[in-house]
């Protein structure tokens, strides 16, 4: 027998049955309880670890509350300016994707129009997420494995229940792999998907943040068929979707998307990215360097995470009427383009010319030959390296497909 089962003391200070069991229901209530309706003050540090419908009831639960509050109030000082999928949404099908009429949506404040590096530092005099006024747009405080994060309202929704995850931590826009574990964290226990959108590529505030909505978005509705090689490890891609789209498991390729996510910082690259529950899937759409001039021509917005994912709302009914399924098809063709050369490589230390594969690939993703009917980028040092140039190619050619590339 040990000497601890025979010392007075520690048998005074054994927990009973009785204590144990009144700990398992305390630890029990408080995974089952988040009070929509309680304040800002919510903490909670084991949100993984509660059930999914408890989480999703005190989300929606959360959000429905702040907008019943906002009612009542001028629109400046609504926490939620208005739900956007109320009777006042106008809609319609897009083939894969959606147009919406909202004018509402017009009076969001518009972003910078400057923004130049990706990889933006945080400036700590510009607005970030630690200066909003009103305490009450924290709907929640968590403790997730890989920091401290906030849930607030967003004030101008374009999904339904339309959120926002943001750092606590003073940083910038910048996807980094403990933020990739954090939203992967969230997502895991609830219903709810999100995006993100780089710096230059449609985020509007320079301090880290994504995108929560209550809704699995067009473009995750497509089917899975296997893609190109990443960093040596297969990814898929969303069959019919018009651009380029990389698609990995969060739970086995977590650090392949984060070595992605790191080329296009070093390259410059813009990028946007979708997350879905519970498969927890995560969606790279890596963007052409330069916004091509054509975009403006077919849609007066920046062609951003809402828009790749599949829904593209405009403010007045001339942009609607004029919003079809192949301008919408077009405009992911043009703004989305390749992953950096050097993640697709085929093996030896050198990369390819990412600036000819993005201009062959970038404009339309159709691969025009030249006056001598041969493609204007050799097949062996680019465009070989893009998924599905080949093919593409060989067809701009007329030439049958009857070999594979060397």
């Amino acid at each position: 027998m040990s000497q601890s089962s025979t010392n007075p003391e520690c048998v005074s200070n054994a927990q009973s049955p009785h204590e144990v069991l009144s700990r398992a229901s305390t630890l029990e209530s408080e995974l089952n309880t988040l009070d929509p309706n309680g304040g800002y003050d919510n903490v909670t540090s084991n949100w993984a670890l509660r059930p999914a419908e408890y989480n999703d009831s005190f989300l929606r639960g959360s959000f429905s509350r702040l907008l019943k509050e906002s009612e009542m109030l001028p629109v400046e000082q609504r926490l939620v300016a208005y739900d956007a999928c109320d009777e006042h949404e106008v809609k319609a099908g897009l083939g894969m994707f959606r147009k919406r009429l909202d004018a509402r949506r017009n009076t969001k404040p518009k972003k910078a129009n400057k923004q130049l590096l990706v990889c933006t530092p945080f400036d700590p005099d510009a607005f970030n997420f630690s200066k909003i006024r009103n305490p009450r747009e924290r709907i929640l405080q968590l403790r997730l494995h890989s920091g401290m994060y906030t849930i607030l309202s967003n004030k101008f929704p374009l999904f339904p229940k339309h959120m926002l995850l943001v750092a606590q931590s003073l940083v910038p826009q910048q996807m980094t792999l403990g933020h990739l574990v954090g939203i992967t964290e969230l997502l895991q226990a609830c219903s709810l998907s999100a995006y993100f959108n780089s710096w230059c590529a449609s985020a509007s505030v320079n301090h880290f943040h994504c995108h929560l909505i209550d809704e699995l978005p067009p473009t995750a509705s497509l089917p899975l068929v296997p893609g190109p090689l990443i960093n040596g490890q297969r990814c898929l891609v969303p069959q019919g979707f018009p651009g380029f789209c990389y698609v990995f498991e969060a739970s086995t390729q977590l650090f392949v998307v984060d070595a992605a996510v790191r080329a296009m910082q070093e390259d410059n690259q813009p990028h946007n990215m979708l997350f879905t529950p519970r498969r927890s899937l995560i969606y790279v759409f890596p963007k052409p360097l330069e916004r091509p001039e054509r975009s403006f021509e077919l849609y007066p917005e920046t062609v951003g995470g809402p828009e790749l994912i599949g829904s593209f709302t405009v403010y007045n009914e001339m942009d609607y009427d004029a919003l079809t399924q192949a301008s919408a098809e077009e405009l992911c063709r043009i703004n989305t383009a390749p992953l950096p050369s050097r993640l697709l490589r085929r093996g030896g230390n050198d990369g390819v010319d990412d600036g000819a594969v993005q201009n062959v690939g970038g404009s339309s993703n159709s691969f025009v030959p030249s006056s001598r009917g041969r493609p204007l980028v050799p097949a062996s040092r680019s465009v070989d390296f893009v998924p599905g140039a080949w093919k593409k190619m060989r067809a701009a050619e007329g030439i049958a497909m009857t070999a594979t590339p060397a």
